[in-house]
């Protein structure tokens, strides 16, 4: 499959992203061109591309169908909630990458099936020293990652400078708990 390189973070969490895989759905939320769901999806991976562009939906699209991939897409514009909500409970993962919109972040945990979990993986306000993105609404401040996710199991979190292009980026994998019925 002629496919772009998914992100190093994803990559280097990969076997933790394909056994919790294995319990449901993946949602590649504001996937843009596709590149972390596409690689999955090349796995064997069910997954749900959801954008607002709908160019970028219909340029995967097609990959999947030139591949034989198996996924499903939904244009929604995620800050007003058109186009649809997460729905309850239906995920085993969430992915984020590059996209922030904090009033979002209480929809995806509940997203997640018990025992499934959260990738998220974007850009820190030291980001803002070297240029896009400089708005601080699209910018993870120190430690706000791991809060909003103090009620899960950490399995990664880390911050700080990259290179190649240099950023600067937060990131964390986080599982949510299985409640156990009584």
């Amino acid at each position: 499959m002629k496919e772009t390189l998914p992100s190093e973070y994803l990559i280097s969490h990969l076997e933790t992203v394909l056994s919790a895989a294995r319990m449901g759905p993946v949602l590649d939320l504001a996937c843009g061109t596709g590149r972390n769901g596409l690689y999955l999806a090349g796995k064997g991976v069910e997954v749900h591309f959801w954008d607002k562009d709908k160019k970028n939906l219909e340029k995967i699209e097609s990959i999947a169908l030139e591949n034989s991939i198996k996924a499903f897409f939904r244009q929604v514009d995620l800050e007003t909630g058109q186009g649809g909500l997460l729905p309850a409970e239906y995920f085993s993962v969430v992915m984020v990458f590059r996209y922030l919109h904090r009033p979002l972040i209480s929809e995806i945990k509940k997203s997640v099936l018990p025992g499934g979990i959260v990738v998220f993986r974007t850009y820190t306000t030291r980001q803002a020293e070297l240029g896009k993105p400089s708005n601080p609404d699209f910018l993870l401040r120190d430690e706000e990652l791991p809060g909003w996710f103090a009620d899960w199991e950490i399995i990664d979190h880390s911050r700080g400078r990259l290179e190649n292009p240099e950023r600067y980026m937060a990131g964390i994998i986080a599982r949510k708990s299985i409640r156990l019925k009584v």
